[in-house]
Formats: C-alpha cells, sequence, structure tokens
C-alpha cells in the first residue's frame, strides 16, 4: 500500500531526486529535472490548485504572462508528455530500485508521490565473496587474495537491486571445509564466489574463479582470468574486479534476476602511488582491531598516506573513520578529533562525491555530535544511494532514526545491515538497543543474553544486558551484571555506574552518593563522561544536577548526549521544562510524545 506523500521525509526525497537527475534519462535535461521539482515542491507545499499551463508557462519556462497563448503555444503540453514518458523510462531502468516513484497524472499538472516498499533481503539477489584460497605456495600473496576479495565486493556494495554480504561475515569462511549449501544458509547468500590463485604460464598470476548457487551448488558461471606479462599486480586486481562483476551480471540478466545493469560508478578508487596504498592498506587493518592503540595506530598510518597521495579519497575517509571511532571509545577529548575528521571527510567527498562510506560517516558526525539530524539524514540517506550494500550505511541511519524515536524504521535499516553482514555481533547488539529504547525489554534481554553466550567478553551486550535489567526493574540481577563489569574491567566507570543507579533506585542512596563521590575523585584516573554522571544524578532524583550535568556531556560533545531524549534513564527529567529547554537548545528535541 503507497505511502502518504506527507510521510515522505523531506530528505528522502532529495536524494531520490539527485538520483533521478543523474539517471541517464535525465542526466541531459535539467530543464525537465527542474519543471519536476517546481511540480513537486508546490503540490507539497499545497499549492497544487494553481498549478495551471498558463503559470507552468511563465514561472518554469520563461515565457511572458501577457503573450502566453495556449492555444498557439504547445510549449508546455509537449514539455509535460516527454517528461512522463522519462519518468516511464527511469523507473523501468535505472529507477527500478528507487525508494520514491513521481506520479503525473493525465490531466492534472499535481505530482503524486509513492514510497515504494523496500525489498527485504530475501527478495533481492544475494551473493557473498568468499576469501580466495591462495595456490601458488607464497604466503606472501595472501594479501593479494584477501585485496581481489575486496575489491570485488566493493564494487558490487555499489550496486542497487542486489544484496551484497559483507567482507567481516564472507571472510569468517576462510579456509572453511564445508558444503556451499551451508555457509549460503549461514550467510543468507543465494550467490557465492569461490576461487583460488595459481601460477600460470611463465610464472604469470592466474586465477580460477566460479559463482556458486548456494541452494544445490550448481556453478552458475566459472572462467579463468590470467595476468598479462607486464601488467602491475594492483592493475590485474582491478581488471579481475571488473570482469567478473560483469559476467555475474550478464548472469543475472539472463536468468531475469535484474532487468537491466545498474551502474556501480566509479570503480577504481586505489592509489597510483604504492607506498599511499600500503599505508592505506595497513591503516584499514588497523581499523579492523577495533581497538583504542589499533585506531591511534590506524591514524598515523592513514595520514601518511595522505600525505603520500592527497587525492586518495578512501584513505581521507578512512582517517575520518579512524577518528570518529577514538571518540567513540571515549579514549580522549571529543573536539580537537572531531574538527580532522570532519576535515578529512570534506576532503574525501570533495573527491569522490559517490563514496557511500564517507556520506555515512558525516551523516553519524552531523547526527552524535553537531545534533544536527536534517543535514545528517539527508548525508546518511545518499550513503545508501552510493553504497546501498554496506551495513555501516544502514547501521548508522538506524542509530540516528533511533535517537529520534523513530524505532520502527530504525528498526528496518538494522535487519537490512544484519542480512549484509549477519554474523556481525557489534550490529545485532546495537539493534538490540533499539528494543531497549522503544521499551520492549523482553525482546531486548533475549537478544544481548543470546550474544552474551555468543561472545561471554561482549562489553557493549554486557552493559546494556546489565541495563535492560535495571530498566525492567530486576534489580538484584542488574546489580549482579554491573558489579561483573566493575570487576572485570576496573580502569571503565560503566560498571560502579550502573552500581550507583542501582543504588539509588534500591533506596541506598548514602551508598549510592558515596559510590559517585568516589568516581568523580578518581575522574583523573578514568575518564569519566559527564553523560554517565547525570544518569546517577537523574536515578537519586537530583534533576536540577542532572541537568547541568547533560549541559556539560553537550559542551563537551559527548556522543551519548544525542540519547538523552529517547534514553529512559531520563523519564524522571522528561517534564521538567529545563530539561526539554536543554535539548532544543542543542539542536535535539522531546521525541517520548511522539516516538514509534
Amino acid at each position: 500500500m503507497p505511502v502518504a506523500d506527507s510521510d515522505i521525509p523531506d530528505a528522502l526525497l532529495a536524494v531520490e531526486l539527485e538520483r533521478l537527475a543523474a539517471s541517464r534519462a535525465f542526466r541531459r535535461t535539467p530543464g525537465q529535472v527542474r519543471l519536476l521539482r517546481y511540480l513537486i515542491e508546490q503540490t507539497r507545499a499545497g499549492r497544487g490548485q494553481r498549478l495551471k499551463e498558463s503559470v507552468l508557462a511563465v514561472e518554469v519556462l520563461g515565457r511572458s504572462a501577457s503573450r502566453f497563448d495556449s492555444g498557439r503555444d504547445t510549449t508546455v503540453r509537449v514539455t509535460m508528455r516527454r517528461l512522463r514518458q522519462r519518468l516511464a523510462r527511469y523507473y523501468a531502468d535505472e529507477g527500478a530500485w528507487a525508494a520514491i516513484e513521481i506520479v503525473l497524472p493525465l490531466g492534472s499538472y499535481q505530482a503524486v508521490l509513492h514510497r515504494r516498499p523496500q525489498a527485504g533481503g530475501a527478495k533481492l539477489p544475494s551473493i557473498a565473496v568468499l576469501p580466495l584460497l591462495n595456490l601458488t605456495g607464497n604466503r606472501e600473496l595472501d594479501v593479494f587474495c584477501d585485496g581481489v576479495a575486496e575489491e570485488i565486493t566493493d564494487v558490487l556494495a555499489r550496486l542497487p537491486g542486489v544484496k551484497v554480504v559483507a567482507r567481516t561475515s564472507a571472510f569468517r569462511f576462510r579456509g572453511a571445509v564445508a558444503d556451499v549449501r551451508v555457509i549460503g544458509q549461514k550467510l543468507g547468500a543465494a550467490t557465492l564466489l569461490e576461487g583460488s590463485v595459481h601460477f600460470g604460464q611463465g610464472g604469470m598470476l592466474k586465477l580460477v574463479l566460479q559463482w556458486v548457487r548456494s541452494v544445490d551448488g550448481y556453478h552458475a558461471w566459472s572462467g579463468a582470468i590470467e595476468a598479462s606479462e607486464r601488467e602491475a599486480t594492483a592493475a590485474f586486481r582491478e581488471r579481475v574486479a571488473r570482469e567478473v562483476v560483469a559476467a555475474l551480471l550478464r548472469r543475472f540478466l539472463e536468468d531475469g534476476t535484474l532487468r537491466s545493469v545498474p551502474s556501480a560508478g566509479q570503480v577504481v578508487r586505489r592509489s597510483s602511488i604504492a607506498a599511499a596504498q600500503e599505508r592505506f592498506d595497513s591503516g584499514r587493518y588497523l581499523l579492523r582491531l577495533e581497538t583504542v592503540e589499533g585506531y591511534r595506530r590506524a591514524i598515523d598510518a592513514l595520514r601518511e598516506a595522505t600525505a603520500l597521495d592527497a587525492n586518495f579519497a578512501l584513505a581521507h575517509c578512512a582517517l575520518g573513520r579512524a577518528l570518529v571511532n577514538l571518540v567513540g571509545m571515549t579514549a580522549a577529548p571529543a573536539n580537537g578529533l572531531l574538527t580532522g575528521a570532519r576535515r578529512a571527510l570534506a576532503r574525501a567527498l570533495a573527491l569522490d562525491p559517490e563514496l557511500g562510506e564517507a556520506h555515512a560517516l558525516s551523516g553519524f558526525v552531523a547526527c552524535a555530535f553537531d545534533r544536527d539530524w536534517a543535514r545528517a539524514e539527508l548525508a546518511h540517506l545518499r550513503g545508501i544511494r552510493c553504497a546501498p550494500s554496506l551495513p555501516f550505511a544502514h547501521s548508522a541511519y538506524g542509530w540516528g532514526l533511533m535517537m529520534n524515536g523513530r524505532f520502527a524504521e530504525a528498526d528496518d535499516q538494522y535487519w537490512f545491515a544484519r542480512e549484509l553482514d549477519p554474523l556481525d555481533l557489534k550490529l545485532r547488539t546495537h539493534h538490540a538497543l533499539v528494543a531497549l529504547y522503544a521499551g520492549d525489554d523482553a525482546r531486548a534481554i533475549a537478544e544481548l543474553a543470546a550474544i552474551v553466550e555468543i561472545e561471554p567478553r561482549h562489553l557493549v551486550a554486557r552493559v546494556l544486558l546489565a541495563t535492560a535489567h535495571l530498566w525492567r526493574g530486576d534489580m538484584s540481577r542488574a546489580e549482579r551484571l554491573f558489579a561483573e563489569l566493575a570487576k572485570a574491567h576496573p580502569t571503565l566507570t560503566i560498571g560502579e555506574v550502573g552500581l550507583s543507579q542501582v543504588e539509588a533506585q534500591t533506596g541506598r542512596t548514602k551508598v549510592a552518593r558515596a559510590r559517585l563521590a568516589r568516581l568523580t575523585r578518581n575522574r583523573r584516573r578514568a575518564h569519566l563522561p559527564p553523560y554517565q554522571v547525570a544518569m546517577i544524578h537523574a536515578r537519586l532524583g537530583d534533576t536540577k544536577a542532572a541537568i547541568d550535568w547533560l549541559s556539560r556531556a553537550a559542551a563537551q560533545r559527548d556522543m551519548n548526549f544525542v540519547c538523552a531524549p529517547v534514553d529512559r534513564t531520563f523519564e524522571p527529567l522528561r517534564a521538567d521544562p529545563r530539561f526539554r529547554r536543554l535539548l532544543e537548545r542543542h539542536g535535539l528535541h522531546p521525541v517520548w510524545g511522539a516516538a514509534r
């Protein structure tokens, strides 16, 4: 059932119009795009009834109001007929995966917008690129093998209309001796790419690859690609990616899975400077460690990469990610790192406007630190448009939707992100947070308990599980879990903060205040985010102190501050106008009455 025009966010419409304007059907007809934008703006502003042939002739096509004669000048009717034809051509081709369909009914100039139901992962052709086997006997070529698989995954991830499993999940099957049907089921992928690297004639590298249907093991395509005598390794890797993706798309067209070949935009994004590429590869590896030390070393490597090649968009983007991630680990003050992150992401997008990850990261910074949701949502949707199979693009948008109380939409984004990266426990943990903020404690507890059972050391899942029991009112279990966290992570404050909340909630206010006093005295030894102090004061009923500490959190760019409108810890503050004013002063909005 189509969604009403009034329920279509402005940001989504803006990004869909950007997609349409850049399409083959419209890129050479800016006048028709301008007309279409005008019709949509007038209709959405409630001025659709005034849209007549004479109005369009004067306000859009530049005709003279005193001289225009619709009996002689058919320009408006001809232009509208051509616009309808282009829209039909667009939605039959590149716009087949558009989130919004724009209809111009015959006999009317008002634009009708329909929000299309987005195909879930089960309805899209799904692909996983498995790690390639290195059969050369040269272990130094392991990096090359992984690079080929990543290159193919990166190209596929930019294609609309297909679901591409993330590298983090696909590479869990490195060296696994398992039936392709089992692997396909675990990854949720109908098609698998597997292959191996050998030495061919004259010692040149040779790749043997095949696309396999996971449902029955049928080889849908196979081929061998061999490097030419003087072909550089990087060039060979890029050629492999192009040829393999082209073969897959041809197969999808032949069997009717796709109706047209989508455009992936820019294919080659590597640096032409070998040293810069090497530092980038090192930085990307360090990013995957997801540790404070790893992020710091990644920043150094990526700064070297951008110094060696100032036009290397991927390196600037990765540097932005490393800086943002370091802030997220509360390992350093936010403001200085954020300045560098914004600069790096802006440079990445100036070099490559279609870099989906840079858009998604920019959206996260705009939401979490700048508290500018309008700008953030636009960036998130651009990220999804440019990289529809990038899990982070969907999860980052889901995170922002969650903080704005749009829980159902956030749930959808996290489900899709998890389909793209089904074995990522971090995604699953953040998805459980949607249920927790939405008040579905039972679902959140079940999910978080399952994650902790898989990975008992998962810090965020353990913190959220203890918090869920606290919010549900199971104080004894919450106290036990927070005590375990405090013992296991003595340099982190979250366990002690949780215990203080439990003590306050169970009437042991003197004990809670004494623990809070110890925490604040030791702030130099263990970083104590002001948001956490506000949580304790809220539990103690110290409304003024809680608001004061939240104000500090906002001033220090504590990324947790953006959670305040949906964080149930602050429910006692919601009736206080000072809390509302604080949120609004820093770009946030009270969403508890409208959360959905």
